[in-house]
């Protein structure tokens, strides 16, 4: 492209300083600026690209805490070689460097971020979505590398029920993925099921080591994943922890809110078994009436029932006896009471627990299943996989439709839903009462929202507010000393990974207040859990790999009158390597593109990355250095983390990325002394860019030392990046 071009590259830029306050990160922005730049450059004169490389390579390692003061200097003495350059970004540059010195003065010190996003390497993004935080990447390869027992331990530092969670969690993980928007996100949910049946089939977990005994008795109402998660991580503090359970069996809502499709009984107890294995006791068909009472037998409390009952909208005709609740169906149906429905049955809710019902429907004398949602498809709360097993069982999705009247005669009526919520998201549906919808049923299930029992509550001091237990957000304690509170219960109905994080969070709260210690801050927040080296993949392989299917029983199999037969087979053991193999490995590459700017300073341009919505670049072209790195080791000099690296062995250099051997070339050798120098490729690229007095030298074929002591000029690096940049 020539230079006359450049100025039109940068116009269709909008000026990222326009609406810039005290709250955004103007270093921020001019990087992305910078980088924005830099990506639709690709045309642009060597010397022009390698200057805009250096001004991003240097305000991304302002970003990383990695700069001195001299990198601004560096950046100023940038802005009018850009300028003359004829880009645009220059007077971005320009101005951000002069108008919020603040910033940049704070960015080089490392003592602030105004957005709190800089300085630090951040999470994995799946690491970071995870509600639990489970340090997915490292147990992803501890299972890719076959020990299946070390990614169960780093599994349960953070979630102590990882069959629980590898059969029924919706994954936000994988939505956060960055391979999503590639060849689909990597299957993480499964890999956790995978490696606990490994597991469970060798006698069970790794036993955790327990704390010395403390004395402290910590009484638990409710055995769902909140209370089973919290009697974990205060067991392992060294505390005497009881669990009681007001229902027949232990597992709350995973025990009564879950089809045993889904969540056989019998693997739930296997799970059950690894938390009574610590020492914890769970007694069922206990219910606790008055909590002051039981209150007194213990040193704190936690009080964890979750939502076990249905709640009922406003609706004309809702009160008649074959309107029925959701949640109260399936706890009905789960725990082994004769529920007949159908033949036509009619479920109002677009959740995931209105996709159970439907599909629990089909089980117990159903035949057409309808599902009618508020929202539109896209908009459904239901995760996507839920709605892809209700397609799939042939039921009908009836979505955009508010209910209006149930008939006496044995029917349902929508009026269409134009809108669920207004302008400000906030939840004001807006109906066409023109638009009617009228399904005939036998039953109409409603499965629109979840209540708890909260009867045992009165007569004492803690608050409640629209059904839910009042609590201090950091503690989680209610408004009596040493009574806490989590789960559903607290935070509403969620899911039970959700659930499991408050019980976490819960835990090392009853821990903090028992032992008067001070609470950890880092609570909550992502930890790397394991050191894992990557696994070994060839470029072609993890550049293009399509995600795995979930083998399944056919809907012929799993599907009948009464059968709740599990509908996933789970991964096998190929299909989980492949998935292992899948990983990008973004605990390790924290996606801040230095490699690449560095790669394109030099003028060699061997290194790609992709921007993602999630404000970070990720290596996908695992093939571009195949034929384009000269293995000069810039890229290894820059990263932060190790992600790449140089590897010389027997004779050959290999560039390795997250265990990925993106170009393997052959070393020189010393024409004088014998030992291994540089490749071809690198001692090619420097004599093109060194005047012809000065290429000769190369010829001979001298490592430094021989140079220096044959009194030829040894090119250093830093010699290499000056002669880049005089051409």
């Amino acid at each position: 492209m020539s230079t006359a071009m450049q100025p039109t590259i940068q116009s269709n830029l909008a000026d990222p300083l326009a609406s810039v306050n005290e709250h955004v990160c103007v270093v921020r922005l001019t990087r992305q600026a910078l980088y924005r730049t830099w990506d639709l450059g690709e045309g642009l004169a060597a010397p022009v690209r390698g200057r805009l490389a250096r001004a991003l390579r240097l305000t991304t390692e302002i970003t990383l805490g990695r700069a001195t003061p001299g990198h601004l200097t560096a950046l100023a003495a940038l802005v009018p070689q850009l300028a003359a350059d004829g880009l645009d970004v220059a007077d971005t540059l320009g101005r951000a460097l002069r108008d919020f010195r603040d910033q940049w003065d704070a960015h080089i010190r490392r003592e602030s971020c105004p957005e709190g996003r800089c300085l630090t390497l951040n999470a994995a993004p799946c690491h970071s979505t995870c509600p639990a935080n489970i340090d997915i990447p490292s147990f992803m390869a501890y299972l890719g590398h076959g020990d299946h027992r070390a990614a169960i331990a780093v599994i349960r530092r953070d979630n102590p029920l990882p069959l629980v969670c590898g059969l029924v969690c919706p994954a936000p993980c994988e939505s956060a993925c960055m391979r999503a928007d590639h060849d689909g996100s990597v299957f993480i949910r499964p890999m956790k099921a995978r490696a606990a049946e490994l597991c469970l089939e060798e006698g069970g977990y790794p036993h955790p080591e327990l704390a010395a005994p403390t004395g402290q008795r910590i009484g638990i109402i409710g055995s769902g994943p909140a209370g089973l998660t919290a009697a974990y991580y205060l067991r392992l503090q060294g505390h005497e922890v009881e669990i009681l359970e007001a229902q027949e069996h232990a597992g709350g809502m995973l025990r009564y809110g879950i089809p045993a499709y889904r969540l056989p009984s019998e693997l739930l107890e296997r799970e059950l078994d690894q938390i009574r294995t610590l020492g914890i006791s769970i007694q069922t068909g206990v219910k606790i009436d008055h909590l002051a009472d039981f209150r007194a037998h213990y040193d704190a409390v936690f009080i964890a029932v979750g939502t076990q009952k249905s709640r009922f909208i406003p609706i004309d005709g809702g009160d008649q006896p074959w309107v029925l609740g959701g949640i109260d169906f399936l706890r009905e149906v789960r725990s082994g009471e004769p529920v007949r429905v159908g033949p036509r049955v009619v479920v109002i809710g677009g959740g995931n627990v209105a996709v159970d019902v439907a599909l629990t429907a089909l089980r117990q004398g159903a035949t057409d299943v309808a599902m009618v949602s508020l929202e539109q498809r896209d908009e459904m709360p239901a995760s996507p996989h839920e709605i892809k097993a209700a397609l799939a069982h042939n039921v009908q999705l009836y979505p955009g439709w508010g209910p209006l009247r149930i008939e006496a005669e044995g029917a349902a009526v929508f009026q269409y839903c134009a809108r669920v919520k207004d302008e400000l998201g906030r939840f004001a549906p807006s109906f066409d009462p023109e638009r009617l919808l009228r399904l005939e049923a036998n039953q109409v299930i409603l499965a629109v929202g979840q209540g708890t029992d909260m009867a045992f509550l009165d007569g004492s001091d803690v608050e409640t507010q629209r059904g839910f237990i009042v609590t201090d957000p950091d503690t989680l304690m209610t408004t009596v000393p040493g009574v806490f509170a989590g789960g559903d219960a607290q935070h509403g109905p969620r899911t039970a990974v959700e659930a499991i994080r408050s019980g976490k969070l819960a835990a090392a709260a009853i821990d903090a207040w028992l032992m008067q210690a001070e609470l950890d801050s880092s609570r909550g927040q992502p930890q790397r859990r394991a050191e894992v080296v990557p696994l070994r993949v060839a470029a072609g392989k993890r550049a293009q790999q399509a995600r795995a299917e979930m083998p399944e029983k056919p809907i012929s199999a799993v599907l009948g009158d009464g059968n709740y037969t599990q509908i996933e087979n789970g991964l096998t053991e190929h299909l989980a390597h492949d998935e292992a193999s899948r990983c990008l490995r973004c605990d390790i590459c924290i996606g801040c593109g230095l490699c690449v700017a560095a790669c394109s300073e030099m003028g060699v341009e061997a290194l790609r990355m992709a921007t993602t919505t999630a404000d970070r670049l990720v290596y996908l072209d695992f093939e571009r250095p195949a034929s384009l790195c000269i293995g000069c080791g810039a890229c290894t000099q820059v990263c932060p983390t190790g992600a790449i690296r140089i590897e010389d062995q027997d004779g050959m250099r290999r560039t390795v990325i997250t265990g990925t051997v993106v170009r393997e070339q052959p070393l020189l050798r010393c024409s004088h002394c014998g030992v291994l120098t540089q490749t071809a490729a690198q001692r090619d690229f420097i004599r093109s860019r060194l005047p012809a007095h000065m290429a000769l030298s190369l010829e001979r074929e001298l490592c430094p030392d021989c140079a220096r002591a044959l009194a030829d000029r040894p090119l250093t690096g830093a010699h290499i990046a000056a002669v880049v940049e005089v051409a």
